[in-house]
């Protein structure tokens, strides 16, 4: 796949404003699984968000939780800005789990 960007990489190509919205999705579905992960984050602005930090967050959730990582992968924002990237990840850590 020609897009195999670092998960840093790629959310650094999105807007803070959809950072912010897929850290809260790997947020809420950590806090469904009483993960306490998603405490490292709690009380932040997630609006100010940095690419290494959701890439924290999605590195810990692929190795973690595939499921919830499958699910969070097929975000809209994902599919319509970073599909390339989205797919790649999923079949790197949940296909071929």
């Amino acid at each position: 796949m020609a897009d195999m960007k670092t998960p840093t990489e790629a959310y650094g190509s999105l807007s803070p404003a959809d950072r912010a919205q897929l850290a809260q999705q790997f947020i809420n579905k950590l806090n469904e699984q009483h993960d306490k992960f998603a405490e490292r984050f709690a009380g932040m602005d997630l609006n100010s968000i940095t690419p290494a930090q959701l890439a924290e967050l999605h590195d810990h959730v692929a190795k973690n939780h595939p499921g919830i990582f499958g699910e969070v992968m097929k975000h809209p924002i994902l599919t319509a800005a970073l599909a390339g990237f989205a797919v790649y990840e999923i079949d790197k850590h949940v296909a071929n789990r």
